[in-house]
């Protein structure tokens, strides 16, 4: 088993979570606080976080509407994930 093709995958069904905004509290809470041991991809989950974290609600939990670039950034990072997958 390929580890990080495993970790790559389940980052790819999050962040489709997030172009959707179909994520649950507890998904969130996990991937701001988790630490990936794969330098790109924790940077990865920096700069998406960062992204989220500048779009919530004041709750802290849901997002306001996505911009364009938002979205097509999330979505671009996908695509890179998923042409690594084997």
């Amino acid at each position: 088993m390929n580890i990080h093709n495993e970790v790559r995958k389940h980052l790819i069904n999050f962040l489709n979570k997030v172009l959707d905004q179909s994520y649950t509290r507890n998904e969130w809470e996990n991937f701001s606080c988790s630490m990936y041991q794969h330098d790109v991809l924790e940077d990865i989950r920096v700069e998406v976080s960062s992204m989220i974290a500048k779009n919530l609600e004041p709750n802290g939990f849901t997002m306001k509407a996505m911009t364009a670039e938002t979205r097509n950034s999330i979505q671009a990072i996908i695509n890179e994930l998923d042409a690594d997958c084997v």
